[in-house]
């Protein structure tokens, strides 16, 4: 079966456009080709930056893989990208405090790809992701997704902290406190 994408134009197989139960035939209106490029289009502006973001905290393999819930709407979710943009800037969080922003790391949002057909968000196979955007982050590891949980850093330093939890920090801290600001020896 042969059908034309109203968006390139061309005559395509079945096979080269999405998939779409709802409709009579089961295919969606554009080709995959199309369909990529428009999503990486969409997803090359901050709402649709933030909305691939947030769907990403709602979504079931998160849950699968650690249970973690989300408890806020997106429009909350955007609100608290906003007042940390006031707060700075384009900049992580992570690091010394709003006082000292020069020390922050530059954030960015960019979707790379280019409607790339079989690759996941039309990006080439392997190419990782972009180690400079925004990735929205528990400050407690062993918490849900809520409002008072979340900070916006990047993606490098997100997998950086991964496997790390608040209490290995505080144990952390307190060790280094004994050991370099009391002067206590082991």
């Amino acid at each position: 079966m042969k059908k034309k994408c109203p968006k390139c134009g061309e005559v395509k197989y079945k096979k080269d456009f999405t998939k779409n139960r709802n409709r009579k035939h089961g295919m969606g209106s554009f080709c995959k080709k199309c369909h990529n490029f428009s999503n990486t289009k969409r997803r090359n502006t901050e709402t649709g930056y933030l909305k691939m973001r947030y769907d990403s905290l709602n979504g079931e393999q998160r849950k699968k893989r650690n249970g973690s819930k989300c408890y806020f709407t997106f429009k909350e979710f955007c609100d608290a990208f906003e007042k940390h943009k006031s707060m700075y800037g384009m900049k992580s969080a992570w690091g010394p405090g709003a006082d000292n922003l020069e020390e922050h790391l530059p954030m960015t949002m960019i979707q790379n790809g280019n409607g790339r057909i079989g690759s996941r968000g039309g990006r080439e196979k392997g190419a990782g992701r972009i180690a400079s955007n925004v990735s929205p982050d528990r400050l407690d590891s062993n918490r849900d997704y809520t409002l008072q949980n979340i900070i916006f850093i990047r993606i490098d330093e997100n997998e950086r902290k991964r496997n790390t939890t608040y209490n290995d920090c505080k144990i952390q801290m307190r060790l280094h406190e004994e050991r370099f600001i009391k002067m206590k020896a082991i």
